[in-house]
């Protein structure tokens, strides 16, 4: 294995590491902001001013994690793809394939249960059973 691929790897797996960590402290604090609104505290965190802003900063955290989390997987499956035994060329196809086919099958995913979800939500509104929507 050469230098570069043991690289990729290792940061890659390195980056997916800060970013779940990332991600993770996020996830932590929305539930605390969650479990506060439900007793009855103020609706805020991480030393946050207010409510929105702990929103603003969890949603920066999320964005950051995620952002770090992909990096560190193209890195990491870009570290895999030279170093296969199979030859780069096929490798890059078959990984490149693979991405699209989820991406393609996530679009497809999220639109269907996106208008199922507004469909369900709009019924909701209109028949006054609010508290029948939905989770998000």
């Amino acid at each position: 294995m050469s230098l570069l691929t043991e690289a990729l790897v290792i940061s890659g797996v390195a980056m997916d590491l800060v970013g779940a960590g990332i991600l993770s402290h996020a996830h932590n604090a929305e539930s605390i902001v969650e479990i506060k609104a439900e007793i009855g505290a103020e609706k805020k965190a991480l030393g946050e001013d207010d409510a929105i802003a702990t929103h603003a900063q969890l949603l920066a955290e999320k964005r950051a994690g995620f952002f770090i989390l992909t990096v560190g997987l193209v890195l990491y499956l870009s570290g895999l793809v030279l170093k296969s035994p199979e030859g780069t060329g096929t490798m890059i196809i078959l990984a490149s394939g693979v991405v699209i086919v989820c991406i393609v099958g996530t679009v497809i995913w999220t639109r269907v249960v996106g208008t199922k979800v507004k469909e369900q939500a709009r019924k909701a509104e209109k028949d006054g059973n609010e508290d029948e929507l939905p989770e998000q």
